[in-house]
Protein backbone atom coordinates (compact mmCIF):
# COMPACT_ATOMS: atom_id res chain seq x y z
CA UNK A 1 0.00 0.00 0.00
CA UNK A 2 1.29 3.34 -0.63
CA UNK A 3 2.23 5.76 2.03
CA UNK A 4 -0.47 7.91 0.25
CA UNK A 5 -2.60 7.72 -2.23
CA UNK A 6 -3.65 10.09 -5.06
CA UNK A 7 -6.86 10.61 -3.82
CA UNK A 8 -5.52 11.85 -0.02
CA UNK A 9 -2.61 13.48 -2.27
CA UNK A 10 -5.01 15.32 -3.84
CA UNK A 11 -6.73 16.58 -0.66
CA UNK A 12 -3.07 17.52 1.29
CA UNK A 13 -2.07 19.51 -1.13
CA UNK A 14 -5.54 20.91 -1.37
CA UNK A 15 -5.15 21.60 2.59
CA UNK A 16 -1.23 23.16 2.45
CA UNK A 17 -2.51 25.21 -0.26
CA UNK A 18 -5.55 26.77 1.59
CA UNK A 19 -3.28 27.37 3.92
CA UNK A 20 -0.66 29.38 2.41
CA UNK A 21 -3.76 31.38 0.79
CA UNK A 22 -4.63 32.01 4.65
CA UNK A 23 -0.97 32.99 5.27
CA UNK A 24 -0.51 35.17 2.86
CA UNK A 25 -3.83 36.80 3.61
CA UNK A 26 -3.26 37.51 7.19
CA UNK A 27 0.59 38.50 6.08
CA UNK A 28 -0.62 41.13 3.71
CA UNK A 29 -4.06 42.35 5.04
CA UNK A 30 -7.54 42.22 2.98
CA UNK A 31 -7.64 45.08 1.03
CA UNK A 32 -7.41 46.39 -2.61
CA UNK A 33 -6.39 49.75 -3.62
CA UNK A 34 -9.35 51.57 -4.74
CA UNK A 35 -9.98 54.21 -7.73
CA UNK A 36 -8.04 56.88 -6.37
CA UNK A 37 -4.29 56.95 -5.74
CA UNK A 38 -3.38 56.20 -2.24
CA UNK A 39 -7.43 54.81 -1.32
CA UNK A 40 -7.55 51.81 0.15
CA UNK A 41 -11.20 50.01 0.30
CA UNK A 42 -12.34 46.71 2.02
CA UNK A 43 -13.43 43.89 -0.74
CA UNK A 44 -17.20 42.22 -0.11
CA UNK A 45 -16.91 40.80 2.84
CA UNK A 46 -17.95 37.13 0.40
CA UNK A 47 -15.01 37.57 -1.65
CA UNK A 48 -11.62 38.10 -0.35
CA UNK A 49 -8.53 36.79 0.07
CA UNK A 50 -9.36 35.14 3.63
CA UNK A 51 -12.17 33.72 3.02
CA UNK A 52 -11.11 31.94 0.26
CA UNK A 53 -8.02 30.78 2.03
CA UNK A 54 -10.47 29.00 4.73
CA UNK A 55 -12.50 27.60 2.31
CA UNK A 56 -9.67 25.78 0.29
CA UNK A 57 -8.46 24.72 3.99
CA UNK A 58 -11.66 23.45 5.08
CA UNK A 59 -12.37 21.59 1.80
CA UNK A 60 -8.72 20.02 1.70
CA UNK A 61 -8.99 19.01 5.71
CA UNK A 62 -11.98 17.53 5.43
CA UNK A 63 -11.08 15.57 2.03
CA UNK A 64 -8.41 14.41 3.82
CA UNK A 65 -9.91 13.36 6.83
CA UNK A 66 -13.29 11.41 5.00
CA UNK A 67 -10.64 9.74 2.33
CA UNK A 68 -8.63 8.39 5.03
CA UNK A 69 -10.98 7.78 7.83
CA UNK A 70 -14.59 6.75 6.75
CA UNK A 71 -15.44 4.21 4.13
CA UNK A 72 -16.74 6.93 2.13
CA UNK A 73 -16.17 6.61 -1.75
CA UNK A 74 -14.55 9.21 -3.89
CA UNK A 75 -17.99 11.09 -4.88
CA UNK A 76 -19.12 10.84 -1.23
CA UNK A 77 -15.60 12.13 0.12
CA UNK A 78 -15.96 14.69 -2.91
CA UNK A 79 -19.44 16.14 -1.27
CA UNK A 80 -18.62 16.53 2.28
CA UNK A 81 -15.46 17.92 1.61
CA UNK A 82 -17.52 20.80 -0.50
CA UNK A 83 -19.77 20.81 2.00
CA UNK A 84 -16.80 21.53 4.37
CA UNK A 85 -15.80 24.39 2.40
CA UNK A 86 -19.10 25.95 1.82
CA UNK A 87 -19.32 26.06 5.76
CA UNK A 88 -15.79 27.48 5.77
CA UNK A 89 -16.66 30.01 3.45
CA UNK A 90 -20.08 31.18 5.37
CA UNK A 91 -18.02 31.02 8.62
CA UNK A 92 -15.30 33.15 7.19
CA UNK A 93 -17.37 35.84 5.63
CA UNK A 94 -19.52 36.16 9.04
CA UNK A 95 -16.23 36.73 10.89
CA UNK A 96 -14.88 39.45 8.28
CA UNK A 97 -18.50 41.36 7.96
CA UNK A 98 -19.00 41.12 11.50
CA UNK A 99 -15.50 41.86 12.34
CA UNK A 100 -12.49 42.39 10.07
CA UNK A 101 -14.43 44.56 7.73
CA UNK A 102 -17.26 46.76 9.48
CA UNK A 103 -17.78 50.33 9.25
CA UNK A 104 -16.92 52.81 11.47
CA UNK A 105 -18.92 52.85 15.14
CA UNK A 106 -19.90 56.52 14.68
CA UNK A 107 -18.28 56.69 18.19
CA UNK A 108 -18.08 60.28 19.15
CA UNK A 109 -14.72 60.19 20.45
CA UNK A 110 -13.40 57.91 17.55
CA UNK A 111 -14.93 60.71 15.17
CA UNK A 112 -12.78 63.21 16.87
CA UNK A 113 -9.64 61.32 16.59
CA UNK A 114 -10.54 60.91 13.41
CA UNK A 115 -11.04 65.07 12.45
CA UNK A 116 -8.24 65.73 14.18
CA UNK A 117 -5.40 66.96 11.97
CA UNK A 118 -8.03 67.15 8.93
CA UNK A 119 -7.00 69.60 6.64
CA UNK A 120 -9.38 72.24 5.47
CA UNK A 121 -9.83 76.01 4.01
CA UNK A 122 -10.96 78.89 5.38
CA UNK A 123 -14.42 79.81 3.40
CA UNK A 124 -15.15 82.64 5.61
CA UNK A 125 -12.82 84.84 6.51
CA UNK A 126 -11.69 84.34 10.89
CA UNK A 127 -11.12 87.30 12.74
CA UNK A 128 -9.18 87.61 16.16
CA UNK A 129 -12.71 87.39 18.39
CA UNK A 130 -14.88 86.52 15.50
CA UNK A 131 -15.72 83.26 13.97
CA UNK A 132 -15.20 82.00 10.43
CA UNK A 133 -16.22 79.58 8.59
CA UNK A 134 -13.92 76.45 7.32
CA UNK A 135 -14.85 73.46 4.69
CA UNK A 136 -13.38 70.16 4.62
CA UNK A 137 -13.95 66.42 4.07
CA UNK A 138 -14.84 64.12 6.26
CA UNK A 139 -15.59 59.86 5.58
CA UNK A 140 -15.97 61.09 1.63
CA UNK A 141 -18.93 63.73 2.53
CA UNK A 142 -18.00 67.57 2.38
CA UNK A 143 -18.92 69.86 5.39
CA UNK A 144 -18.15 72.85 6.81
CA UNK A 145 -18.34 74.09 10.50
CA UNK A 146 -17.83 77.60 11.78
CA UNK A 147 -14.17 78.24 13.01
CA UNK A 148 -11.39 80.00 15.20
CA UNK A 149 -7.72 79.84 15.44
CA UNK A 150 -6.11 78.52 18.15
CA UNK A 151 -3.48 80.92 17.72
CA UNK A 152 -6.05 83.87 18.04
CA UNK A 153 -4.75 85.58 14.56
CA UNK A 154 -7.04 86.80 11.70
CA UNK A 155 -7.33 84.17 8.93
CA UNK A 156 -8.01 84.89 5.26
CA UNK A 157 -10.34 83.52 2.94
CA UNK A 158 -8.80 80.36 0.64
CA UNK A 159 -5.93 80.09 3.63
CA UNK A 160 -5.49 76.27 4.22
CA UNK A 161 -5.71 75.59 7.74
CA UNK A 162 -5.57 71.81 10.13
CA UNK A 163 -8.06 71.20 12.42
CA UNK A 164 -7.20 70.48 15.86
CA UNK A 165 -10.61 69.59 17.30
CA UNK A 166 -14.29 70.78 17.03
CA UNK A 167 -15.99 71.30 20.19
CA UNK A 168 -19.76 72.50 20.42
CA UNK A 169 -19.96 72.33 16.76
CA UNK A 170 -16.91 75.13 16.30
CA UNK A 171 -13.58 73.81 14.90
CA UNK A 172 -10.34 75.44 16.24
CA UNK A 173 -8.05 75.44 13.63
CA UNK A 174 -4.19 76.10 13.20
CA UNK A 175 -2.19 77.32 10.21
CA UNK A 176 -1.27 74.34 7.76
CA UNK A 177 1.93 76.69 7.15
CA UNK A 178 2.31 77.11 10.80
CA UNK A 179 1.91 73.06 11.33
CA UNK A 180 4.02 72.55 8.03
CA UNK A 181 7.52 74.25 10.01
CA UNK A 182 6.66 71.46 13.14
CA UNK A 183 6.81 68.17 10.96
Amino acid sequence: MPLLDAERFFYAVTFGLGLLVTVYAMLNGSVRQGHAPGIVKPPPAAFNTPVVGAAITAFGAAGYLFAKYSQFGTISTVIAALIAAAVGWMGMTTLMAKWALRGPLNDPHEEIEELQGTIAVVTRAIGIDELGEIAYHFRGAPLSAPARNINHEPVDVGTDVVIERIENGVADVELWSVVEQRI
